[in-house]
């Protein structure tokens, strides 16, 4: 199967700087999780040292004068979802990796589009030009995605089937889907580039890093099996009005969000249906669009509900200039009207935890990191075989 890779690098500082002009040739670290133990979730490049996953005191010892920006996740979710849909309309198969990084099923395509040169060009054409997509395309996920990584910006790099080992024997691990304290570990064991990993054996590595090393020494060796999962569109209502003049009032913000929760909500899609997210997008006269994404703690069927949610959400806020338009997206949509109640507390603990991590789906707009321990050979000798952990799915 041939696969191309769109990638586009620290899309969360992109978006940051469409709407913060101020940020550009700053050193700049976006971070997220609690304010206990933080991480970078990106960087610009002025950052120098700074990578993703660190733990943001190690950041700021190694870039003291970095500007530091509290992740909007549901605003870099946004810009991507429309990459994305606008990617679907390419081909049928498309798959979304993590931030910033599409895979497109490119099967039966080329003499759809007269060659794979035009294929490529239309892939790289379909993402907006500020956010410098690279494109790789090989035989499987990982080799695409290593392929778009060597690419410069706005160019594509094609890796042929034989080619994988000479391909990736000079990279350093940092290409490799691993966690920042993996990484680090590997290097302390002497290991900096990909050709040393593939040289080892399999089992100290396993040893050490249990099925994460097994996986990624499978891949050092251009073993790749994971197949590729399509995307399906999410549905979503959106309601648009324009101001007749631009406004820099909040209270004016408000009632217009009102307005359109209103018509949101006697829409024949929303009959007899929930939504969980709701995302505010305007444009700002002479500067980029303001974006804010709203969560709700629990389902809302109704204008009453999302309204006292986003009043609660926005007050306080200030605008960041006169706003042009006010444009509403609902999404996570649910057809559920109520969850009984269960006799029985086990059941009734299954429920609330099924309930929670469809919340957390919405929120993070992908399956929540959470796992549990099962029990794989509790018999063997080796420690890293006995368990294993695995996608927690109550």
């Amino acid at each position: 199967m041939k696969v191309a890779c769109v990638l586009i690098t620290h899309l969360p500082m992109k978006a940051e700087l469409i709407r913060r002009p101020d940020l550009h040739d700053k050193p700049v670290i976006v971070t997220e999780g609690p304010d206990s133990r933080e991480v970078v979730l990106d960087s610009s490049p002025e950052a120098a040292g700074v990578v993703p996953g660190m733990p943001l005191q190690e950041a700021l010892s190694r870039c003291k004068a970095a500007l530091l920006l509290k992740a909007d996740v549901p605003y870099y979710h946004a810009t991507f979802n429309r990459v994305t849909a606008v990617l679907c309309q390419r081909s049928p198969l498309v798959e979304k990796g993590e931030l910033g990084c599409i895979y497109v099923g490119l099967d039966g395509l080329e003499r759809m589009y007269g060659g794979e040169t035009r294929l490529i060009t239309s892939l790289i054409h379909a993402v907006p030009h500020h956010l410098n997509p690279r494109v790789g395309v090989a035989g499987g996920k990982f080799m695409a995605y290593v392929a778009a990584l060597s690419s410069k910006s706005g160019q594509a790099t094609r890796v042929s089937e034989g080619a994988a080992a000479g391909f990736l024997k000079d990279l350093t691990v940092d290409a490799l889907p691993l966690s920042w304290e993996d990484r680090s570990r590997l290097r302390r064991f002497g290991i900096y580039s990909i050709g040393q990993l593939a040289a080892m054996e399999l089992g100290p590595l396993q040893a050490q890093f249990g099925p994460t090393g097994r996986r990624a020494w499978e891949l050092a060796n251009g073993v790749d099996s994971s197949p590729m999962v399509s995307h399906k569109a999410e549905d979503t209502v959106n309601e648009y009005l324009s101001f007749p003049t631009p406004t820099v009032t909040l209270d004016a913000l408000l009632l217009a969000a009102e307005l359109l929760l209103g018509r949101a909500f006697t829409r024949p899609a929303l009959r007899g249906r929930y939504a969980r997210m709701a995302t505010l997008e305007a444009r700002v006269m002479q500067g980029p669009p303001w974006i804010r994404g709203l969560a709700f703690r629990e389902a809302v069927g109704g204008k009453d509900l999302a309204v006292r949610a986003l009043r609660a959400t926005l007050d306080g806020v200030v605008l960041p200039g006169p706003l042009e338009d006010l444009d509403l997206t609902l999404s996570g949509l649910t057809g559920e009207s109520g969850v009984q109640a269960s006799l029985f507390s086990d059941v009734r603990r299954q429920e609330q935890l099924r309930e929670m991590m469809r919340q957390m789906e919405v929120r993070l707009r992908t399956k929540p990191p959470i796992f549990k321990i099962r029990n794989i050979e509790p018999w063997s000798r080796i420690p890293e075989r006995r368990q294993a952990l695995v996608q927690f799915d109550p």
